[in-house]
């Protein structure tokens, strides 16, 4: 029997974003949104393996190319149903447990994932995740088993489309407050409108401009300067 990957790292893309369409390509500082997304997750030191899941519509061919491009696998999956595209590519990589990230939140730091699934083996709960933080300063942690389950007995579309309702209804789930630095709910680091994009692309540009790095803790240092 081959090995089950400990975390299996899923990132889930499209392309059809109702609010700012093909935002996973758009350019930060040279690369794309889902390239920065994929950056920032890889710095855990605790996913095994991380995998993009998108679509097998041929909109999202740009997608896959751009990650075959990268060396980055991908699964290919329903559009709409994404709980059954996590499903099946937790059954193509076997994963024991998941670690779900967006792909429109580009500092979604590795270290803070790693103190997720810390907090996760320690409450040995079925579900994980941290509450009061920086908006799109989230993730969240699950064992491939009540995947399953979600997947098999999911209710309805608005399950089916955000993967983990279900889960958090019919599991046992620790949902524990982030460390007070990143505790600023009021803050937003998600790429969802154009006003997002601009702020968020000043950032990139600026950092690259001062040669410092691209993480949150310095998008919290010039966050703080601006009330200053």
């Amino acid at each position: 029997m081959d090995k089950l990957v400990e975390y299996l790292c899923i990132i889930q893309a499209r392309l059809n974003s109702s609010r700012l369409p093909a935002k996973v390509m758009l350019d930060l500082a040279g690369k794309t949104l889902l390239e920065r997304v994929y950056e920032s997750v890889n710095k855990s030191t605790k996913i095994s393996k991380i995998v993009v899941a998108t679509s097998n519509k041929t909109s999202d061919d740009i997608i896959a190319n751009k990650l075959s491009s990268l060396g980055i696998e991908c699964y290919r999956g329903d559009l709409n149903n994404v709980l059954e595209r996590f499903y099946k590519t937790s059954l193509e990589y076997k994963a024991k447990n998941i670690v779900r990230i967006t792909a429109d939140n580009p500092l979604m730091d590795g270290r803070i994932i790693d103190d997720l699934i810390e907090v996760y083996e320690k409450e040995l709960t079925d579900y994980a995740m941290f509450s009061n933080a920086i908006y799109g300063l989230s993730a969240e942690v699950f064992s491939a088993n009540v995947l399953l389950e979600a997947n098999k007995n999911a209710r309805n579309n608005f399950d089916k489309e955000h993967v983990t309702p279900y889960i958090k209804d019919m599991f046992t789930c620790h949902i524990e407050d982030i460390s007070d630095i990143y505790k600023i709910p009021t803050l937003s680091i998600t790429v969802d409108t154009l006003e997002d994009y601009i702020k968020m692309n000043n950032f990139y540009s600026l950092i690259a401009k001062n040669n410092e790095k691209a993480d949150i803790d310095t998008f919290i240092k010039y966050h703080l300067k601006t009330l200053q």
